[in-house]
């Protein structure tokens, strides 16, 4: 007679409550890890898709700055003023009778100012006005535009620097009546006095720090003021008729061609 094949108890047969709780509990964890290392992956590569195009704004800002300031026109007028509101330092910088970047229009006011923002930082921004031909006619803000440059700046400071003192000045003014003048060609007389132009600083300074990025300086070369000059051929003194040349008419020199009143 055989004996009966005993019984397994009855908790053998499955998984138990709590093994069913731990295999959950193991499961979870590893989709957490999984999760969160493919969320900070997408993380670093937005961080880094987002640092390459500040990167990229502000290398075009710099060529920018580098054309607009070493291309001014002789008769350009350059205005810096710093104000501090809040704790922070606004600047704003003004160029006068220049082209606009926008479309070329000349004669125009292009400015680069800081404005605060309501949750702090502030916003960099630049503006280009039309100057009317009409002294009659008042300055319209509408007709200017404004694009913003850069947002989230913890600093954005401009600085001349003075020669003189060997020092930079966060304050600059000069005449602007000279501005809104049309240069015309003046002949060239070592007696007579200079033309009235505004002498421009030599370098301007530029110290902008952005949220999430350091603190970066940067120097722009300024073009020199020069007056518009008309030389005389020969040696003629300013004023003085010159043979065959009509009166109140310069005396151009055209390469290759003898000239009025010289020997063939």
């Amino acid at each position: 007679m055989t004996n009966p094949r005993p019984q397994q108890p009855a908790h053998a047969r499955a998984f138990s409550l709590l093994e069913m709780i731990i295999v959950l509990a193991i499961t979870a964890l590893v989709i957490t890890a999984v999760y969160s290392l493919a969320q900070g992956t997408l993380t670093l590569a937005d961080d880094v898709g987002r640092a390459d195009r500040r990167d990229t704004r502000k290398q075009a800002f710099t060529t920018f700055c580098e054309h607009l300031f070493t291309s001014l026109p002789p008769n350009a007028a350059l205005n810096l003023k710093t104000t501090q509101s809040g704790g922070e330092y606004l600047t704003q910088l003004e160029l006068q009778n220049i082209s606009s970047p926008f479309d070329g229009t000349p004669n125009c006011i292009v400015t680069l100012y800081t404005q605060g923002m309501a949750g702090g930082g502030m916003r960099l921004i630049i503006s280009c006005q039309p100057i009317s031909t009409n002294p009659l006619e008042k300055r319209d803000a509408k007709s200017a535009y404004h694009v913003v440059l850069f947002e989230d700046l913890l600093q954005c400071e401009w600085r001349v620097f003075i020669p003189a003192t060997q020092q930079w000045a966060t304050v600059w003014t000069e005449d602007t009546s000279l501005a809104t003048a049309t240069p015309t060609p003046v002949v060239a007389n070592p007696a007579a006095p200079a033309p009235m132009t505004n002498q421009h600083p030599p370098l301007l300074e530029l110290v902008m720090n952005q949220a999430g990025d350091e603190s970066r300086r940067q120097v722009f070369w300024i073009a020199p003021s020069q007056a518009l000059t008309l030389t005389l051929p020969g040696g003629v003194v300013p004023g003085q008729a010159v043979p065959g040349q009509v009166a109140g008419q310069p005396q151009v020199a055209v390469p290759g061609q003898p000239q009025a009143g010289s020997l063939r």
